[in-house]
C-alpha cells in the first residue's frame, strides 16, 4: 500500500484521533467507576462486577464507535465544510487540522485543546506507529503467557490422584457443573489455577495435599470451581484484550483491575455458599499468604497478591467491600476535575443570527483557519467569499474595495477576543478582523497595519471613499472595544494576584500540614516510648511480686525449722537431764551429729549417742549445735547435710 494515499491516510488519522479521545472518555468511566463503588460499599460483589464490567465495555464499544465515526464520516466534512481550496489541499496531503474544522464550523476554539489536536493530527502516523509497536509487544507477550500454559499442562502433571478425584466430581455436583472438566496436579505452579474454557482445567499444585488438611483443600477446588461456573476465563481474555489495545489508558486499566478483585469475591461467596463453613475458607486463604506468583494473565489463579488476600479475608469476616483507598480516591477526584475541564473547553457551536436578520447577507469575513504545517502546492485561503469583485494582487496581501486574501507566505495565527457583543480577530501580522453588533446595526470591519481596508454596516458594503462618513461611529466603536480589553486585562491581573495569593496560603498549608504532621510523628513516637516504659515497669512490679511471694515462703519455712529446731533443742536437752549428763541448762553447750555427742566439751558415751540418733536422726543426716564453740564465736542451730 501507498504510503501516500487517501485511505490509509484517514485510517491512520482516525486511530490516532481515537486513542487520544479515549482518554478523556476513560477519564469519565473512572469517575463512574468510583461513584459506583461508593454507593455499593455493602452491595453484593456480584452487583458491583456486573456493573464495573458493563462499565469497561461500554467504555470499549463508545471507543470503537468513536473510531468508526472518524474513518467514515470524513468524506462528508470534506464536502460539506471545507472549500474548494482546502478541499484540493486535503486531496492531496489527507490531513486538515483540527483547528480548521472548527474555524470553519464557525464554533470558538480553545487555544491548548486546538494545539493538542493540531499536534496529534500533524503527527498522527508517528502516534499510530508507537501505538502499534507497543501493542505488539503485548500481544507478544500475551501469546508466551498462553504456550506456557500449554507448556504446564504437559511437562510435569500428574492425574489427580484417585482418593479426590470422586471427591472432585462431587464438588462439581455441588457446584452444579455438568461440564467435563480435566484435573491435574503440576510441579510448575505453586497455587491452584483453572485455564480453558471450551474445556476447561482445574490444574493443583503437586504436593497441596500433603501440606493442607482436607477441608481447606475442598475450598480451593470450590473457588477454581466457581471460575468455571461463571465462565470467568472469557471475561478474562477479552479484558486481556483491551488490556492490550489501551495500554497507555490509566482510567481503563484500573477499571479491569476492579474487575478482577470483583471476580475472586464472587467465587469466594459461591465457593462457601456451596461449602456452609466460612472459617475452613478463610484458613485456606491464610494458607496461602506467602505465595506470590507472577503467572500468566490467562491463569485464573487462587491467588497473587498478598494484600488482595488480606482484603478478601477481611470482606468475608466482616461482610463489608473494600473502599477506595488513598491514591485510587486522589485518582477519582483528579479524573472528575480533569473531565468538568475537558467539557468547560470543548468549543460550542456558534450562535444562530435572530430570525430578523436571516435574510441579510452573511458577512464576507471569516475566521481565518491555523494551519500546523506548510501546506505542499500553493493554494489560496480567502478571509472574504470567494465570488466577490475581482481583486488585485499585492506581495502577500490582495487587497480590494471589499476583500483581502492572503497567499500560502502569509503567517495566520488567529486570537479570537470576546467582548459583551464584540468578536475580534486579531493576527500578529497586523490584520484585524472586527464582527460588532452596535446600537443595533452590524458591523464586519477588516483592518491592516491599523488602517481600514473592509467596511459592511448591516450586510452592506461601504465604499473605502466612503469611510469617513462613519469614521465617528466606528471610532467609538473601535474605542468600546479598547475599553473592554482593559477591563478584561484589569480582570486578569486581578485574577493572577488572587491566584498568587492562594498559592501562598496553599503554601503556608501545607507547611502547617507539614508541622502537624511532624508533631504527630514525634508525639506517636512519645506514645510509643511511654508504653514501652509502661510496660517495663508492669514487668518489674510482677517480678517483685514473685519475689515477695518466694521471700514470704522461704519466712514460713523458716519460722517452721525455728520451731521444729527449738522443741527438738528442748527434747535433748531433756534427754541428757534423765541420762545426768547434766542438770541444767545453765552454761550449756553441745554438738550432736552423725559422728558424735559433745556436751559442754565431753564426749559422751557411744550408747547414750547411738540412743539419740536413733531417735531425732533416723534417716536424716544434720548436725545441731547449742552455744556450742567460744564465748565470742559460739553458735547455735542445726544443719543439714546432703
Amino acid at each position: 500500500m501507498n504510503f501516500n494515499e487517501l485511505y490509509f491516510q484517514k485510517l491512520v488519522q482516525a486511530l490516532s484521533l481515537t486513542l487520544i479521545h479515549s482518554l478523556w472518555q476513560g477519564l469519565i468511566a473512572a469517575v463512574i467507576a468510583g461513584t459506583i463503588l461508593m454507593l455499593t460499599k455493602k452491595a453484593k460483589p456480584a452487583l458491583r462486577y456486573n456493573l464495573l464490567a458493563t462499565l469497561l465495555f461500554t467504555l470499549v464499544l463508545t471507543s470503537a464507535y468513536t473510531f468508526a465515526s472518524l474513518l467514515f464520516s470524513e468524506n462528508e466534512f470534506v464536502n460539506n465544510h471545507l472549500s474548494n481550496s482546502e478541499s484540493v489541499r486535503f486531496a492531496v496531503t489527507g490531513k486538515v487540522s483540527f483547528s480548521e474544522k472548527i474555524a470553519f464550523t464557525g464554533s470558538e476554539n480553545r487555544a491548548w485543546i486546538s494545539y493538542l489536536m493540531d499536534f496529534c493530527s500533524s503527527n498522527a502516523q508517528v502516534i499510530a506507529a508507537l501505538w502499534f509497536v507497543v501493542f505488539a509487544f503485548k500481544s507478544f507477550q500475551a501469546t508466551a503467557g498462553f504456550l506456557y500454559l500449554q507448556k504446564v499442562k504437559k511437562h510435569n502433571a500428574h492425574p489427580l490422584r484417585e482418593s479426590w478425584r470422586l471427591r472432585f466430581d462431587i464438588l462439581a455436583k455441588k457446584m452444579k457443573i455438568t461440564q467435563a472438566i480435566q484435573v491435574i496436579e503440576s510441579e510448575h505452579v505453586l497455587v491452584p489455577m483453572v485455564i480453558g474454557f471450551l474445556k476447561p482445567m482445574v490444574i493443583i499444585p503437586f504436593g497441596i495435599f500433603i501440606n493442607l488438611p482436607e477441608t481447606q483443600i475442598e475450598a480451593i477446588v470450590l473457588h477454581e470451581l466457581a471460575h468455571i461456573k461463571r465462565r470467568d476465563y472469557v471475561v478474562n481474555l477479552m479484558q486481556i484484550f483491551c488490556e492490550n489495545i489501551f495500554f497507555f489508558n490509566p482510567a481503563l486499566l484500573w477499571l479491569s483491575s476492579l474487575i478482577r478483585e470483583e471476580r475472586e469475591h464472587c467465587c469466594d461467596d459461591l465457593a462457601i455458599s456451596v461449602m456452609e463453613n466460612k472459617t475452613s475458607f478463610v484458613h485456606a486463604l491464610v494458607s496461602f499468604q506467602e505465595y506470590n506468583v507472577n503467572g500468566s494473565a490467562f491463569e485464573m489463579a487462587f491467588s497473587r497478591k498478598r494484600n488482595h488476600l488480606l482484603d478478601r479475608i477481611k470482606r468475608i469476616i466482616y461482610n463489608n467491600n473494600k473502599p477506595l483507598n488513598a491514591m485510587e480516591k486522589l485518582f477519582v477526584t483528579f479524573s472528575l476535575l480533569t473531565a468538568v475541564a475537558l467539557s468547560a473547553a470543548i468549543p460550542q457551536e456558534a450562535p444562530q443570527p435572530p430570525l430578523s436578520q436571516a435574510a441579510r447577507p452573511q458577512p464576507m469575513v471569516k475566521p481565518m483557519p491555523v494551519f500546523s504545517q506548510k501546506p505542499e502546492k500553493p493554494e489560496m485561503l480567502a478571509v472574504a467569499d470567494q465570488d466577490t469583485l475581482p481583486k488585485k494582487k499585492k506581495a502577500g496581501v490582495t487587497e480590494n474595495a471589499g476583500s483581502i486574501e492572503l497567499n500560502e507566505n502569509t503567517s495566520v495565527n488567529t486570537n479570537t477576543v470576546i467582548a459583551t457583543n464584540y468578536n475580534v480577530d486579531i493576527n500578529t501580522d497586523g490584520i484585524s478582523t472586527y464582527r460588532i453588533n452596535s446600537n443595533g446595526k452590524d458591523y464586519d470591519i477588516v483592518r491592516v497595519d491599523g488602517k481600514i481596508r473592509v467596511l459592511r454596516i448591516d450586510g452592506k458594503e461601504i465604499a473605502e471613499d466612503q469611510f469617513s462618513k462613519h469614521q465617528d461611529e466606528i471610532n467609538e466603536i473601535l474605542q468600546k472595544v479598547k475599553e473592554e480589553h482593559q477591563k478584561a486585562e484589569v480582570h486578569r491581573q486581578e485574577a493572577d494576584k488572587h491566584r498568587a495569593e492562594a498559592d501562598a496560603m496553599r503554601k503556608q498549608a501545607d507547611e502547617h500540614r507539614s508541622q502537624a504532621n511532624q508533631q504527630r510523628i514525634q508525639a506517636d513516637e512519645m506514645r510509643v516510648q511511654a508504653n514501652q516504659q509502661r510496660l517495663q515497669a508492669d514487668e518489674q512490679r510482677k517480678q517483685a511480686e514473685t519475689w515477695r511471694a518466694e521471700a514470704e515462703v522461704h519466712r514460713v519455712h523458716a519460722d517452721k525449722d525455728r520451731e521444729k529446731f527449738e522443741g527438738m533443742q528442748d527434747n535433748i536437752i531433756d534427754d541428757l537431764k534423765d541420762a545426768g549428763v547434766i542438770k541444767s541448762k545453765v552454761d550449756l553447750s553441745y554438738k550432736f551429729n552423725e559422728n558424735e555427742l559433745v556436751v559442754n566439751g565431753e564426749k559422751q558415751p557411744e550408747a547414750l549417742h547411738q540412743k539419740l540418733r536413733e531417735k531425732y536422726m533416723k534417716d536424716k543426716n544434720f548436725e545441731m549445735l547449742y552455744n556450742y564453740g567460744s564465748k565470742s564465736g559460739s553458735s547455735t542451730g542445726i544443719h543439714y547435710k546432703k
